[in-house]
């Protein structure tokens, strides 16, 4: 129904967000939308705290990949969400508050998956199209016009939700592998809808069964307790092996600079044991403003890219990223022997290392700068960005800890101390075999070889293959 024509210059009114008519409709009070918003933001960062959990845990690479982003997205959306309903109520907001035991019952029994299968079936399957459909049905019936800035929240939240389940459903389809397998993640999927479905969904507004089945759930109501120890899959060989000292191979202007810069590639790749070791410290630190878990969130998913970096830095030059051994000795030792405060101390204490011009990541960029490898390059110039970043990210939370940037870092040196000793407990588990010689020849051959293959196509000049 057209109620008036209103002479809008020909020009589309209302700033293009919805029609008139649309605009006319009441939507959400502001009680039922901070009422559905809170759901979600329990949702979300109960999601954070399942990828923390099982980050470390997980054995295959490329799901480490994935739950480091999908980490920080859902700390992303937790964050947004809560500045939302502070713009709508004013304190006390109670944005922690388990907003019904029945969710809190589905959370617990989802962070108890026992597989990878069935860890992202819980995550990709039940719990994430449920919160997009909670999502998509609140941005159908709030008033589009009134309501924009909650709209425009939740419409990012809904993307990067889509975004995630997609990496999800292929992740599935890899991991079942037999009929049994697609039997369990039935099993599974059907007991946690049973479990969603009694909550009335994310929203709590879905209809609930009246008759549904007893369920037998696998929580006891206590806090979940995760498994610390780091995991990798069958493609990775040897993880304690630390034979090769690529720390000391990159700073050595002795060697030459590809060699050089593949330490450094390595390096990056090596890195994947920061969010293998930061997944425990965010879970285990209870209590925290919501803002820790977001910076938190931030550097592992940062640390987890730079690992990404070193495995696209080998793909170029020709080499699988998991043939060599990249250790995670350091990962296994803070996991197992230190406390969640102490290891974040470590973190800070190297992070804050790298900092110094002539010894840190300006000189890492040097270094590779000074190699034909422009791609190390770029990765070593953002590298040096984050991890800026993330000694402020340290000092920030850290420093009130221990009253002074100076008692951080006695207390820092002295755990150093103790963290190389239990890394060095962990060498006899490997034959130490050096192994460096080998990646370094066989990386040169397949990059001429790569490069010959490019000179043919026309792809580089023959000056560029001399180099």
């Amino acid at each position: 129904m057209q109620r008036v024509i209103n002479n809008n210059l020909g020009m589309i009114p209302l700033a293009g967000i919805c029609s008139y008519e649309e605009a006319c409709a009441l939507g959400y009070d502001i009680d039922r939308n901070v009422n559905l918003l809170k759901r979600y933001i329990y949702a979300v960062s109960q999601l954070n705290q399942v990828f923390a959990a099982h980050i470390a845990n997980v054995p295959e690479w490329e799901v480490k990949c994935a739950f480091s982003l999908h980490i920080w997205l859902e700390a992303e959306h937790s964050a947004a969400l809560r500045k939302r309903v502070m713009e709508m109520r004013e304190p006390p907001l109670h944005l922690d508050k388990v907003p019904d035991v029945r969710l809190e019952a589905f959370f617990q029994e989802l962070i108890r998956a026992q597989s990878t299968l069935e860890l992202v079936v819980g995550l990709y399957r039940v719990a994430k199209p449920e919160l997009l459909r909670a999502v998509r049905k609140h941005l159908c019936e709030t008033n589009s016009l009134v309501d924009h800035p909650t709209c425009r929240v939740l419409k990012m939240i809904a993307a990067e939700q889509e975004e995630m389940m997609a990496w999800g459903e292929s992740a599935i389809q890899a991991l079942i592998q037999t009929d049994e397998d697609e039997a369990r993640s039935t099993e599974w999927q059907k007991h946690l809808e049973s479990f969603l479905q009694e909550a009335g969904g994310i929203s709590g507004e879905s209809k609930r069964p009246e008759d549904a089945p007893q369920k037998t759930p696998r929580s006891d109501g206590s806090r979940y307790v995760m498994k610390l120890e780091p995991s990798r899959d069958d493609r990775f060989i040897d993880p304690y092996n630390a034979a090769a000292k690529i720390d000391e191979y990159y700073v050595d202007d002795s060697l030459l600079a590809d060699e050089r810069t593949y330490a450094l590639i390595y390096k990056r790749l090596r890195e994947m044991d920061v969010p293998e070791w930061m997944g425990p410290i965010i879970y285990q630190t209870e209590g925290k403003p919501w803002e820790y878990y977001q910076d938190l969130s931030r550097q592992l998913w940062d640390e987890a890219r730079h690992a990404m970096l070193g495995e696209v830095g080998l793909y170029q030059d020709g080499v699988e990223f998991y043939k060599y051994p990249i250790e995670y000795r350091t990962s296994m030792a803070l996991n197992c022997c230190f406390k969640p405060l102490e290891a974040h101390v470590i973190l800070w204490y190297i992070e804050q290392g790298l900092m110094p011009r002539k010894t840190g990541k300006q000189l890492e960029w040097a270094i590779a700068k000074q190699s034909d490898n422009e791609l190390a390059k770029t990765f070593q110039d953002y590298d040096w960005a984050d991890e800026v970043l993330h000694a402020q990210i340290g000092r920030r939370w850290l420093v009130p800890e221990f009253e002074s940037l100076e008692k951080l870092t006695q207390f820092g040196e002295s755990l150093m101390e103790r963290n190389w000793a239990e890394k060095a407990k962990l060498d006899s588990r490997s034959a130490q075999s050096q192994w460096w010689p080998q990646f370094l020849a066989e990386i040169r051959e397949s990059k001429q070889r790569i490069r010959v293959t490019q000179q043919q196509k026309g792809a580089v000049t023959s000056d560029e293959l001399v180099k």
